[in-house]
This record gives C-alpha cells, sequence and structure tokens, in this order.
C-alpha cells in the first residue's frame, strides 16, 4: 500500500516560506519592485519576499506567491508517477496542516495498454492544481476557526486577509505555466515568471507601499504588534461565484492608472477530469478544530468517518465565516 512517508522519501519537499500581514506594521515585511530576487524551490537563499503593492492587483505576499508554486509542482510530480504506475489512490498532505488529502483516480478503460505519458503529464499537472488550491484555501478555514501551526499563536489575523486568496492562486498560475514549458530549470524560469508577472502589475515602491498602505490603519486594520492586529477586512474569494480570484485593491492612489486585473481562473474537477480520468478529492481533517468544522456541516457524526470535499463543503464554510464576520463588523470579499 501507497503510505505518505513512502510518498515524501522519494520527492524533495519544498521549503517553508513564511508569509506577512499586509499590515505595515510590527514583524511585517513590506518590499518593492528591486526586492524579489530569485526563486529557490529548496531554500529561501536569494529569494525576496514579503508585501509589495501593485496598482492592478493591490497586496501580493511573495512568500505565498512562491509557497503555492512549489507545492504545485511538487505535487505535479508525485502524481505524476503514480499515474504511470497506475495508482488508484494517491494520499497526499503539505507540510503546513495535518490534514491528508486523498485522491481518489479512475483510469480510462484503456489506459494499461496505453499508459501515455502526455496525458499523464496535462491531467497531473491539472489535479496538482486543483490539490494545492483547495490545500491553501483550507488552511485559511483551518485558521479562521481556530488552528494555529504555532503552539500559543493565534493564525486567526491572517486567515483570508485580503491578500491571501490571490497570492496564493496566482503561485499556483505561475506554476502551471512554468510546468507547460516542460524544461528542467524550474528556478530560473519561476524568477523570471514571478518578476514578469509583477511588472506586468505595476509595483510601487518599498516607501509608497508602506505610505498607502498606512491610510488603511484604522479602517481596514487596527493594532501595531503581533497578538495585537486586528484585521477588519477579509477576503472569502475562492471563486464560488464566477470562477476567477479576484484582487482586492486600495482605491483612488494617484500613482495608479491602470484597471484592476481581471483575475484568476481557479483549478476544478472538471478541468482535471479529462481524457477519461475520473478524479475525486477528500480530505481528512487531522486538526484539533476538525469537530468544530464538522458540526458546521452536518450538526452531528463521528470524527473518524469525517472527510471534507472540496467543491461541497467550502462553500458552506464560507458562508458561515461570512456571517461571523458580519457579526463581529468586519468588511469581506466573496
Amino acid at each position: 500500500m501507497l503510505t505518505l512517508c513512502s510518498l515524501f522519501a522519494k520527492i524533495p519537499l519544498p521549503k517553508t516560506a513564511i508569509g506577512s500581514l499586509p499590515t505595515p506594521t510590527l514583524g511585517n515585511i513590506f518590499s518593492g519592485p528591486n526586492d524579489i530576487g530569485i526563486h529557490n524551490y529548496s531554500s529561501s537563499y536569494g529569494e525576496g519576499n514579503g508585501i509589495i503593492y501593485t496598482c492592478s492587483a493591490g497586496h501580493i505576499d511573495l512568500a505565498h506567491v512562491r509557497s503555492t508554486a512549489d507545492w504545485t509542482k511538487y505535487a505535479y510530480n508525485l502524481i505524476y508517477e503514480e499515474l504511470l504506475k497506475s495508482s488508484l489512490t494517491i494520499p497526499f498532505k503539505t507540510s503546513v496542516d495535518p490534514s491528508i488529502f486523498h485522491i481518489k483516480i479512475k483510469y480510462p478503460n484503456d489506459w494499461e495498454n496505453s499508459l501515455e505519458s502526455e496525458k499523464a503529464h496535462l491531467v497531473a499537472l491539472k489535479i496538482a492544481k486543483y490539490i494545492i488550491f483547495s490545500a491553501a484555501n483550507w488552511h485559511e478555514i483551518l485558521t479562521w476557526y481556530g488552528h494555529s501551526k504555532f503552539p500559543f499563536f493565534s493564525e486567526y489575523p491572517s486567515s483570508f486577509s485580503w491578500e491571501d486568496s490571490f497570492s496564493n492562486m496566482m503561485g499556483i498560475y505561475l506554476a502551471e505555466k512554468v510546468i507547460q514549458k516542460e524544461e528542467n530549470n524550474f528556478n530560473y524560469n519561476m524568477t523570471i515568471a514571478i518578476k514578469t508577472e509583477m511588472e506586468s502589475f505595476k509595483m510601487l515602491s518599498r516607501v509608497e507601499a508602506i505610505s498607502k498602505t498606512s491610510t488603511l490603519k484604522g479602517l481596514w486594520y487596527s493594532g501595531w504588534a503581533p497578538g495585537l492586529i486586528k484585521m477588519k477586512v477579509r477576503n472569502f474569494d475562492i471563486g464560488q461565484y464566477d470562477g476567477y480570484i479576484n484582487p482586492v485593491r486600495i482605491k483612488n492612489i494617484l500613482e495608479c492608472s491602470e484597471k484592476v486585473f481581471s483575475g484568476y481562473m481557479i483549478p476544478t474537477l472538471t478541468e482535471a477530469n479529462q481524457y477519461g480520468f475520473l478524479f475525486q478529492v477528500e480530505i481528512e481533517p487531522k486538526e484539533f478544530v476538525a469537530k468544530k468544522i464538522m458540526k458546521i456541516l452536518y450538526k452531528k457524526g463521528s470524527l473518524e468517518k469525517f472527510k471534507i470535499k472540496p467543491e461541497i463543503d467550502f462553500p458552506i464554510l464560507i458562508e458561515d465565516m461570512a456571517k461571523r464576520a458580519s457579526e463581529k463588523g468586519y468588511i469581506y470579499y466573496e
């Protein structure tokens, strides 16, 4: 039987990138056009991270962009190998959360005879995008309901902060473009892809970004230090209404005459289920807050049998979060 240990032993895991809140407060990093640096899958050496403000796409967290890009690459490599082995199930997890994703696969009728590597390549990329998109959204959901990777430190302020969903989807989108090139130098091509995309959005300088974001204090956020920051604006956009992840921008910035970016199209299971394949994806929660989430979805049941179906259950949880945000007086986007 395929195990998580055997999967992780074969393919190098990406490094862990630490994001920042889009607030110019203690402990958060703001960057500018000259701070992007190179991309590095295996370590943070040479990388520039932090929050960059762009005219067309608002705040972008480079750490989130890099993280979802790397995990998309990792998921693609893993799934591609397993498809060529005709594996019926693939367990998958990131190093971010304990939850396990279960990918169940029904193959085309002639798969055993053909084993076409090109089909495996195309389909592996589509399902990898869907898995990492779901994993990124699941992390935001978990932290909203109280999960934290760090003991005694709440990640609630960063849950669905207004730049998260867009930054996550940007990394997935760029990783797909790079992997489609079928070239070996992932780091080099990601470096170019990130720089090109960011330039297309028109970046403000670090000083300008801090200045413009500071005008939001009291309106979009309050506080000045970790543990004291209150995020009053959340972005619950997971593409459930229009199929796109759209950016949140600060209005009326004189330096920005560019039109708002139209957004990134979200990955779906329909997109992955091509060439006769049929994928099913379920999440097995391993976090303490799973019981709280289960009660929202099903009111009662057994944690042992509790599984999350992203396309069905995520919109229900987003609706619950929007209700709770409204009760707190937050502004939120969907």
